[in-house]
């Protein structure tokens, strides 16, 4: 090969090099998990190391023209991008790592306001729960207060945005479904009212449901464990035998998280809490029509996983929306009680803190993730104190349809 082309050769290894270098996990991930796991190198490292071990042997054929080697290097950057981009399965646990430190969010952008007319959401009166020691987790259990709460407002909102995303994802198939469980090497045995398809391997079962209209519910997956699983031995505690747990089946969550862990007995319920990156402002939290935080749940007897639960990985796109002043938020977050303060008899709740979250809308065929403020606050009634949490709409009255 002449002094040029192999010039060329190796402007164009460098090239390869750099592109295989951007789609790495990032740093302390496999010391974090992987290396617990005692897995194989990731893939997409086996490959590039393969590809380039292939490009050094091509230099060394001198019958084998520049051309060929650019043309087989198009294709092999091509397969990194399919190895990478998670085909058929959602990404690997070491990309799906990647994008979360990233915030990144499964979604294009579209134009603003390109949904149209958003449904309104419908929220429930949210129980009002007794308050645990320590901060309010997703999980806590609590003890319901049933009786009317009048409301006041004495924190202070911060809202520096006008906009914020809103996220849509088309209801999923069967089709959809049997991927997803074909993916995890998991075979068809039935459709049962209320699910896409229930599928099983010798080790676990999985059932896939679409969306639950109400409560609103995105669509979900179930794995159960058939045999007993062994405890998987992770330093860190219950949070990382989840995530190996997952991780393990390429379930671990692609999106941004915090975990908290509620433990009953023998039990530990690790629940990993869904957040989308809001421009801005920051991260919000998924939340329920009761205002509790949700993502992926997975349950642990001692260190051996018993269950998992979560969200099903779809297409998801975005638009942005105007949205609700701090002024407008307050103002709707107190009209939603008809009692007023001091009324003979009923507790009064200060509202003391309200936050950017998002709560799930479903509509049919596709369903939103929409922006509301969440306002929370305190009351004492015979001694127990409870949690009071408000919701609101966040988006702009005009752009919604009821």
């Amino acid at each position: 090969m002449s002094e040029p082309e192999d010039l060329e050769l190796e402007a164009l290894q460098r090239q390869l090099d750099d592109a295989f270098e951007t789609t790495r996990p990032r740093p302390g991930f496999e010391d974090e998990l992987w290396t617990r796991m005692q897995a194989r190198r990731p893939a997409g490292t086996r490959l590039r190391d393969a590809w380039l071990g292939l490009v050094q042997g091509i230099r060394e054929v001198p019958a084998v023209p520049l051309a060929a080697v650019a043309g087989l290097l198009v294709v092999v950057l091509g397969a990194g991008v399919l190895v990478y981009s998670g085909v058929g399965r959602g990404g690997g646990a070491a990309s799906i790592a990647q994008n979360r430190q990233a915030g990144a969010q499964p979604a294009a952008l579209s134009s603003p306001g390109a949904f149209g007319q958003l449904p309104s959401p419908r929220f429930a009166a949210a129980p009002t729960g007794a308050s645990a020691p320590g901060p309010v987790q997703s999980g806590t259990p609590s003890a319901d207060y049933a009786g009317q709460v009048a409301l006041t407002w004495t924190g202070k909102l911060d809202l520096t945005i006008s906009t914020a995303p809103v996220f849509r994802y088309h209801e999923p198939s069967t089709n959809t479904a049997d991927q997803f469980a074909t993916a995890l090497g998991a075979v068809l045995v039935s459709r049962p009212a209320g699910y896409l398809g229930s599928y099983q391997t010798t080790d676990f079962s999985v059932r896939v449901r679409g969306t639950v209209q109400s409560p609103a519910r995105e669509p979900t997956y179930t794995v159960l464990p058939i045999t007993s699983s062994a405890s998987i031995d992770a330093a860190g505690g219950p949070v990382d035998v989840a995530l190996v747990f997952l991780a393990e089946r390429s379930l671990a969550p692609s999106w941004q998280y915090t975990s908290n862990v509620v433990v009953s007995g023998d039990v530990s319920q690790v629940l990993l809490d869904r957040q989308f990156g809001v421009t801005g402002y920051g991260y919000a939290y998924l939340v329920d029509g009761n205002g509790r935080r949700y993502g992926i749940e997975v349950d642990l007897n001692g260190m051996r996983p018993i269950s998992a639960t979560g969200p099903l990985t779809l297409s998801i796109d975005s638009a942005q929306y105007p949205i609700i002043s701090a002024d407008q938020a307050v103002r709707s977050a107190l009209a939603s009680t008809q009692v007023s303060a001091g009324a003979p008899g009923v507790p009064t709740a200060t509202l003391t803190s309200a936050e950017l979250v998002y709560s799930l809308v479903a509509a049919g065929d596709h369903s939103f993730y929409e922006p509301s403020i969440l306002f929370s606050g305190t009351f004492t009634v015979n001694g127990t104190t409870y949690v009071k949490r408000v919701l609101v709409p966040a988006i702009d009255p005009t752009y919604r349809s009821s």
